[in-house]
């Protein structure tokens, strides 16, 4: 295993730098602390619009060069946004490294927020919505969050048509001033790289950002919301999320409840894949997964199924979750969940850019990067009795919610 190093800019942003030298290749990102979950009212869709804008166009380049320079180098550029977080990275064969970071640099530092720009981004991005909204599965966990939770957690990441339509420039500006700090910012890179050259580019570009912004701060209580909600549409699937109690990113339930996921909903052997499936033939798709933030978190199973079925794929999922409370998992499932994760995290650990994600989230996350054995402990160490636990906890009634879409 190759050792993390961890050092800091001069304003204090730290990095994070796992040297690989077997391969040729090196994943570098810029992780920024903010996302939805930070917007005030008025400013809803902000972080994924900034995300946007900062492809289009610099003092130095236009769009098309920005992506021209590393498309020529053979590289990849990208970027996401979510609730907590904005990314921004580059995957280069080694020798190329210099130019996705000069590239990345010029970004921040110097992106122009044309007026020009930020119109024609507008309608891509209400293009970008209107997209999902023709999509009933994206649909419905969109306005499942927006039900079952209360709270800044549950905002739409892309916003609406009307709120982006009030976000102007003067907006946009002082939202990347406060939130694009050296306090809510980390670089995190693995691959094969020259450690001397990276810092000193970094340190003569995003190292020579300031701490000028006022960090915005948010009511971050977070609500679990019970009862149903019927979205009725004409589709051709009745698409349902039956919802409960979830873990935040750093519960020690977190890993339990994960392993009850994997039993439920997680692969084609679990259980409601086999019993509604398999065994019925009610569903094409269902699964279970986990939405957690720092404050909390929802646990949800989708499936899309029929308006003559529905009731009934519902019934079997309650029924499933009030069984892992009496019951609990066998032995074998336990085992079965265990097995999935760990080769999870190795295969995680096989691409440069699984790694640098990986020490990015640990050190957003926990504020440091965990030892990888420090993980495999923690799973290694889930017993039948924390199931069992843990679902009694999760699966109280009383955090039961549904959202159902569909032609109902």
């Amino acid at each position: 295993m190759t050792d993390i190093k961890i050092k800091r800019l001069s304003n204090g942003i730290p990095v994070l730098m796992e040297n690989i030298k077997n391969i040729n290749t090196v994943s570098l990102g810029y992780f920024v602390k903010t996302g939805s979950k930070n917007e005030i009212e008025g400013e809803e869709g902000i972080s994924h619009f900034i995300e946007h804008l900062l492809f289009k166009g610099t003092e130095m380049r236009t769009a098309r060069e920005i992506s021209e320079q590393i498309d020529n180098q053979g590289g990849m550029i990208n970027a996401s946004t979510s609730a907590e977080k904005t990314v921004y990275y580059v995957q280069m064969i080694s020798n190329s490294l210099d130019k996705g970071v000069e590239i990345l640099n010029d970004m921040f530092l110097n992106s122009l927020f044309s007026e020009e720009s930020i119109e024609k981004e507008r309608s891509v991005i209400i293009e970008e919505i209107k997209m999902y909204e023709d999509i009933p599965e994206e649909v419905i966990h969109e306005e499942n969050l927006l039900f079952a939770l209360k709270g800044v957690q549950s905002r739409k990441i892309a916003g609406t048509p009307e709120s982006l339509k009030d976000i102007g420039r003067e907006k946009i500006i002082r939202y990347f001033k406060d939130r694009y700090i050296p306090e809510n910012m980390v670089i995190s890179v693995a691959g094969n790289f020259d450690e001397n050259r990276l810092l000193e580019q970094l340190e003569n570009g995003i190292g020579m950002i300031k701490n000028d912004g006022k960090r915005r701060e948010y009511n971050g209580d977070m609500e679990i919301c019970s009862g149903d909600k019927i979205i009725k549409q004409k589709t051709n699937q009745v698409h349902i999320c039956v919802n409960t109690l979830g873990t935040s990113t750093t519960d020690k339930d977190r890993i339990p409840l994960a392993v009850i996921s994997s039993v439920l909903g997680g692969n084609m052997s679990s259980r409601l894949f086999q019993k509604v499936r398999e065994e019925r033939g009610l569903v094409y798709s269902i699964y279970s997964y986990m939405t957690s933030f720092e404050e909390g978190g929802l646990f949800s199973i989708y499936a899309g199924t029929t308006a003559e079925k529905y009731k009934e794929v519902i019934e079997i999922i309650e029924n499933e979750l009030e069984g892992i409370k009496k019951d609990g998992i066998t032995e074998k499932e336990l085992m079965r969940a265990k097995n999935q994760f760990l080769s999870m995290v190795t295969f995680s650990l096989e691409s440069s850019k699984g790694k640098m994600t990986r020490m990015a989230n640990s050190y957003l996350t926990f504020g440091y990067v965990r030892d990888i054995n420090e993980v495999i402990e923690e799973i290694e160490n889930v017993e039948l009795e924390d199931i069992k636990r843990v679902a009694n906890k999760m699966f109280d009634r009383k955090y039961f919610s549904k959202t159902i879409l569909g032609d109902i």
